[in-house]
C-alpha cells in the first residue's frame, strides 16, 4: 500500500484519479485550497476513505505539514486558464512557480523519493500542421500560462539534478472528460453542453485550429503508471493524433443525431493554432497506450450529459 499526496486532488483530474488510486487500495490525501472547486464535489472520495487537507501550495508550512508521512506527491494543483492568465499573469506565475517550489522543498524535507508533476503542451506554443511536437521540439510559449509551466519544468529538472528523488513530468495535450468545471472546460465539454442545450456550436476564428484530444481516463492510466515507473524524464502525454475544431463540432453534431448550426466568432488571444504530440517516448518509458478512441469519448460524453 503507497501513500500518495495529490496537490489539486479536488480538481478535474484529481477527482478522477483519486478514485481509481482508492479503487487500488492506495492510502491517499487530498491537499486543495478549494478554489475551483467544494468539498461536497469529493463527498465521495471522503466516504471512499480519501483523507482531505485544505491547504494551499503557495503557503510553504501547509504543504509541509501536508507531504509527512507520504511516499509519492503528486503535483497537479495550479492555474490552469490561459485566458485568466492573460489578465493577471502575477497570479499565474505565483501559484505555478512559486508554489511548485514551495511543494519541491516539502519534498526534500520530507525525504520523498518519488514525484509527478501536471505540466502541459502550453509549454511548444505554436506548433505546425505537419509536423508532430516531440519533448525534443522547441518550447516558445505564446501565454503567460506556458511561460510559468515551462519555468516550473526548468526550476524541478534543477530540482532534481541535486536532489536524490525520481521525478515524471507530464506534459498533458487537451484534456476532455465526464466533470470538468465549465469555467476551465475544454472545447469538447462546452461542445456537449451547448449540444444538451439545442444551440449552436461556436468557434473562435475559422475552425481550422488542430487539437491533439487526451480523454480522462488515459490520463489517469498514465499518472499510474508512472508511480511505479523509474523512467524519470519529461514525457507528452496526447493521443497523437490531430483533429480540426471544425471537425470535431462536425463529429460532436453527427453522434448526437441533431441538426445544429455552428457559428464562428472571433479568436481568441493566446490560442495557439496547431497542436499535435508525438508520444513515442511515453509509449516506450511509461508503457503508455492511450484507448480511448476520440468518437468513443464524445459517444460516452453525450450519452452521460
Amino acid at each position: 500500500m503507497v501513500r500518495v499526496l495529490v496537490t489539486g486532488g479536488a480538481g478535474f483530474i484529481g477527482k478522477h484519479l483519486v478514485r481509481s488510486l482508492l479503487e487500488k487500495d492506495h492510502t491517499v490525501t487530498i491537499f486543495d485550497n478549494f478554489s475551483n472547486s467544494s468539498k461536497k464535489s469529493i463527498s465521495h472520495l471522503i466516504d471512499n476513505g480519501a483523507k482531505v487537507i485544505e491547504g494551499d501550495i503557495t503557503k510553504s508550512d501547509e504543504i509541509l505539514d501536508a507531504v509527512k508521512e507520504q511516499d509519492i506527491v503528486i503535483h497537479l494543483a495550479a492555474k490552469i486558464s490561459v485566458q485568466e492568465s492573460i489578465r493577471n499573469p502575477s497570479e499565474t506565475f505565483y501559484v505555478n512557480v512559486d508554489g511548485t517550489r514551495n511543494v519541491l522543498a516539502a519534498c526534500e524535507k520530507n525525504n520523498i523519493k518519488k514525484l509527478i508533476v501536471a505540466s502541459s503542451a502550453a509549454v511548444y506554443g505554436e506548433g505546425s500542421p505537419d509536423t508532430k511536437l516531440t519533448e525534443e521540439s522547441e518550447t516558445n510559449p505564446i501565454s503567460p500560462y506556458g511561460e510559468s509551466k515551462l519555468k516550473m519544468e526548468e526550476m524541478i529538472k534543477k530540482f532534481v539534478s541535486n536532489h536524490d528523488i525520481s521525478c515524471i513530468i507530464l506534459r498533458f495535450f487537451n484534456i476532455y472528460g465526464a466533470g470538468q468545471s465549465p469555467e476551465y472546460a475544454g472545447v469538447i465539454t462546452k461542445f456537449i453542453k451547448r449540444i444538451t442545450q439545442n444551440k449552436p456550436l461556436e468557434i473562435f476564428g475559422e475552425g481550422i485550429q488542430t487539437r491533439d484530444f487526451i480523454a480522462i481516463e488515459d490520463v489517469v492510466d498514465v499518472i499510474y503508471a508512472s508511480i511505479t515507473n523509474d523512467n524519470s524524464g519529461t514525457y507528452n502525454i496526447a493521443s497523437g493524433k490531430a483533429v480540426t475544431i471544425k471537425e470535431l463540432a462536425e463529429t460532436i453534431i453527427s453522434v448526437s443525431g441533431k441538426k445544429l448550426e455552428v457559428k464562428h466568432t472571433s479568436p481568441k488571444k493566446g490560442d495557439i493554432m496547431h497542436s499535435q504530440a508525438d508520444i513515442f517516448l511515453a509509449k516506450n518509458n511509461l508503457r503508455y497506450n492511450p484507448k480511448v478512441e476520440l468518437i468513443e469519448g464524445i459517444r460516452q460524453l453525450l450519452k452521460s450529459s
